[in-house]
């Protein structure tokens, strides 16, 4: 994860998203929510910039306009089914203008906020909320959301609101960014985040983030949050050659009378080292294969590189895992079909063969079959490579020279 110097005492940002770069913005959303008080107060809201009449008395809620720019994906899969909902009090009665771009980085890997800004400014936008996929930091301390009050900007970070109840997640930071920009008050987001979480002053012009519960490793849960971006499953789709190779060569173990003799000996300890050797063979030649491994000088320093690359190797991990228990699964249940007990009972010299001596048979045969499939094993040859993990993402985030385009 690239960081971003905002001064010299305080770093943040780096990114990247499913998609391709996006010079202009599609899918443009316009909603109306219902008003809502906020808890506690008989305060008018204070105006964004544009908010004033000409009167000089400030806007209304229902008069605001809140734009949302969000990356391509399933961080815009998120923001879409929050605005489908009837119950939008986050808005607070606002109009919103939703949009999915993929927010572009600088040169110095920084997220490019001015040209967010622009957008806002030609949206007509009071209040403006850009959503990305970028794990952001500052120092040791994983950002959730970032407030901007003299641009009445936030930034929501979706790798850091963990990987489980993202949507729910994101509902409150969206109320709570809304809120504090509304009232252009720091005091009014840490109220509105409980007691655990911690809005701290970023040194910059009047910017605030709120960052994880204290008792959260804050790093460690927008890891996840990276992993559960990555979306194993949808990588599992992309290993079908690997997958036809593994099963092709575990077939065997159903047919040859001495790999029965061989699993029915082995001990449970011996077939799990074979397991976990196949799976991390697979994973290693996947990511050098395709180069998938992020370096310190490239993604803004070794914390920050070791995020990344964690969670690359989670996301391979429960891939290959479950192309491993679907292997295992087949190959148990055709053994259980075609293997006649008696038959295999005679030839593992066994009184009778029980469910047990099938499972040995699986265990091995898969093992051996994802074991041969790691031998040039590699992803479709029509898999999107470039939407595979965070750092391969993020690359498409960069302006492109005249020779890219």
């Amino acid at each position: 994860m690239r960081q971003e110097q905002n001064t010299p005492a305080e770093r943040s940002d780096t990114e990247r998203e499913h998609g391709t770069p996006n010079q202009g913005q599609s899918e443009v959303i316009e909603d109306r929510g219902e008003a809502e008080e906020p808890a506690g107060a008989q305060r008018a809201p204070r105006a964004p910039h544009s908010g004033e009449d000409e009167s000089g008395a400030a806007k209304d809620a229902e008069e605001f306009t809140i734009a949302v720019y969000s990356d391509p994906g399933r961080t815009s899969m998120h923001m879409r089914r929050l605005l489908s909902e009837q119950d939008k009090d986050w808005s607070r009665g606002a109009t919103i203008i939703h949009k999915q771009t993929l927010i572009p980085l600088r040169q110095d890997a920084t997220l490019d906020l001015d040209e967010v800004q622009r957008w806002a400014r030609e949206d007509g936008a009071d209040i403006s909320v850009v959503i990305t996929e970028v794990p952001r930091t500052a120092g040791r301390k994983a950002k959730s959301v970032e407030l901007h009050f003299a641009d009445r900007l936030a930034v929501i970070s979706l790798p850091g609101l963990g990987p489980v109840g993202v949507r729910a997640s994101l509902r409150g930071q969206l109320r709570r960014s809304v809120e504090a920009l509304a009232y252009h008050s720091a005091a009014e987001a840490h109220e509105r985040s409980g007691l655990t979480t911690q809005v701290e002053e970023q040194q910059g012009h009047e910017t605030y983030f709120i960052s994880p519960p204290r008792f959260v490793p804050g790093r460690f849960w927008m890891t996840l949050g990276m992993v559960a971006a990555n979306e194993p499953f949808w990588s599992l789709t992309k290993l079908s050659g690997v997958f036809a190779a593994a099963a092709a060569t575990g077939a065997f173990g159903i047919f040859f009378s001495t790999i029965w003799e061989m699993a029915n000996f082995l001990p449970g300890w011996r077939l799990l080292v074979v397991s976990l050797v196949a799976i991390a063979s697979v994973v290693l030649w996947l990511t050098l294969a395709n180069r998938l491994w992020d370096r310190p000088n490239t993604v803004g320093g070794r914390k920050e590189a070791l995020m990344y690359n964690a969670s690359t190797v989670v996301t391979l991990l429960v891939s290959v895992t479950s192309l491993y228990l679907l292997l295992f699964g087949g190959i148990l249940g055709v053994g259980l079909l075609l293997i006649e007990p008696a038959f295999m009972a005679q030839n593992i010299g066994e009184d009778q063969a029980t469910f047990a001596n099938y499972v040995d048979v699986a265990w091995l045969s898969a093992s051996m079959g994802v074991v041969a499939g790691a031998i040039g094993a590699n992803f479709d040859d029509d898999a999107d490579l470039k939407n595979i993990t965070q750092g391969s993402r993020e690359l498409q985030r960069y302006p492109r020279d005249e020779h890219q385009r």
